[in-house]
């Protein structure tokens, strides 16, 4: 568990007496890209992060290869989600934390964690939604976990990880304050995901779906379930269908039939996005645009 960071603890490692000797690169893997930008934001102008799983791939169904394990078992510091998202990634970082420093997101304490569908988890034994780094304040946290072990593995950097961790947050409050007053525009309008994957971003910016194609995505919908939600979107039609990497076109066709419903295609891996220090906040402004676009012809 890490507490959380304040900024001059991180420089007071640098000048601790018998701190460990600096590292030529830190080598930080990550499981997903948009953990990988919250790193790289860490890591600006002292190494860049790798990332397990290409961004155009689900993480719920990925296969490791070789190099994968060979790569985390090289790495000074993993980072990843939890075994919920990354069932596949359990035991190979079990194994590596003899040797590697390891951050398991959803355990790192203040994280907001929430029930699949958006609730407010019950307890700590919950499952919650994996998707948590879709709500600003919890990569926040991450970046200082980051931050916290970088400063420790590699002492001579670590006023420069608090440097880098100080215009991240930054940027981040900036980059929240922007999209709330675009969003708050939007709040109250129907729309509908095929996925039930954006939560977090629904709940920090006040939308709300108004309903979902495929309530679980390890799982085809039964055309009972199908049928529902066709006759839902023939009495309230909504404004678009957000998709995203896990989106079946087929059932989407079987749903949608000739019905008028726009189809918007979200990007809450960032997919497209650069690997650099803005890579974020670009997830979350990516997110915003797609609303604007599925909500403009309101």
């Amino acid at each position: 568990m890490f507490k959380r960071i304040f900024l001059p603890w991180l420089l007071s490692l640098a000048i601790l007496p018998g701190a460990l000797p600096a590292l030529a690169q830190p080598a930080v893997v990550t499981s997903i890209k948009p953990l990988q930008l919250i790193a790289a934001a860490v890591l600006d102008g002292v190494a860049q992060p790798a990332v397990l799983i290409p961004s155009n791939q689900s993480p719920h169904h990925y296969v490791l290869r070789p190099s994968d394990v060979a790569l985390v078992d090289q790495a000074d510091l993993v980072l990843w989600v939890g075994e919920p998202l990354e069932t596949y990634l359990a035991s190979l970082v079990a194994s590596a934390r003899d040797a590697t420093r390891v951050i398991e997101a959803a355990s790192l304490p203040d994280m907001r964690l929430q029930a699949p569908g958006g609730e407010a988890l019950p307890d700590e034994e919950s499952r919650y939604d994996a998707h948590l780094w879709l709500n600003s304040a919890n990569a926040l946290r991450i970046a200082e976990a980051v931050a916290f072990e970088l400063a420790a593995l590699d002492t001579a950097n670590a006023a420069r990880y608090a440097a880098n961790l100080a215009q991240f947050r930054e940027l981040i409050d900036t980059t929240d304050a922007r999209l709330a007053m675009r969003l708050a525009a939007l709040e109250g309008t129907d729309y509908a995901v095929f996925h039930d994957g954006i939560a977090y971003f629904e709940q920090q910016f006040g939308l709300r779906h108004q309903l979902v194609l495929v309530p679980d995505h390890e799982n085809q919908p039964g055309v009972r379930h199908l049928m529902q939600v066709q006759r839902m979107i023939q009495e309230r039609p909504p404004a678009c269908l957000l998709e995203d990497i896990n989106t079946n076109p087929a059932t989407v066709n079987t749903v949608l039939r000739d019905l008028p419903v726009r189809r918007i295609t979200i990007d809450p891996l960032g997919d497209s996005l650069s690997v650099d220090k803005q890579g974020y906040a670009l997830l979350l402004t990516n997110l915003a645009d797609a609303f604007d676009e599925c909500l403009s012809a309101r």
